[in-house]
């Protein structure tokens, strides 16, 4: 079977392709640039990770239709959402502090984590998640999400080297000492987005 996988970033096709061995599952991967995708960056304007994650099944699905190239379509949209920032930044984690640096392009590539610190300042409370949405938009326009979550807090400071994405540095996950962006592959693999793409590809698969 193959799987068109909505994104261009290969860090994150290498991962689908990973949990696709580990399942053991004939599938292959398929992304925007193999399908000769050229419509830019889809707008991703839902108010929510589900909606932003469909937005893009249905985007890709309306270029495939025009192409006849009809093969499933997954994808993903992530969000870090923090209890005392009443759900910040959400859906708007990895623009974070995009019209900041609009203001300033001076300022760095992690005034993310440096506004999500500062956000945070003299608050307690630092528990957070990540949340990730998962679409599976099949050829005829049917499809079905699913999703997953991982719990964990927000540190007081940077945790190790600033890599991307960079708020991985500042948030831990419950039962570890340690940035996530710093987990072993055992670990990563059974966090949030992770979960939500075998239960995505279990699905596809029966």
């Amino acid at each position: 079977m193959k799987l068109i996988f909505g994104t261009t970033n290969k860090r994150k096709v290498c991962d689908l392709e990973k949990v696709i061995k580990e399942m053991n599952l004939n599938i292959q991967i398929l992304s925007m640039d193999d399908i000769n995708w050229n419509l830019g960056e889809i707008e991703e304007n839902g108010l929510t990770i589900e909606e932003n994650s469909l937005i893009k099944a249905r985007a890709i699905l309306s270029f495939c239709l025009e192409h006849n190239i009809e093969y499933p379509i997954i994808t993903d949209d992530s969000g870090l959402f923090v209890e005392a920032l009443n759900g910040e930044p959400g859906i708007y984690t990895a623009r974070y502090a995009d019209d900041e640096r609009e203001k300033n392009p001076e300022l760095p590539k992690y005034q993310c984590v440096i506004k999500l610190l500062r956000n945070l300042e003299g608050i307690d409370n630092r528990s957070a998640k990540y949340k990730s949405s998962v679409t599976v938009m099949m050829p005829s326009g049917e499809y079905y999400q699913v999703g997953d979550e991982s719990k964990g807090t927000i540190a007081y400071e940077v945790i190790g080297d600033l890599t991307r994405p960079y708020i991985y540095s500042v948030f831990i996950l419950d039962g570890t000492e340690v940035a996530f962006n710093q987990l072993d592959d055992k670990t990563l693999y059974d966090t949030y987005r992770h979960r939500a793409l075998r239960k995505a590809l279990k699905k596809l698969s029966n």
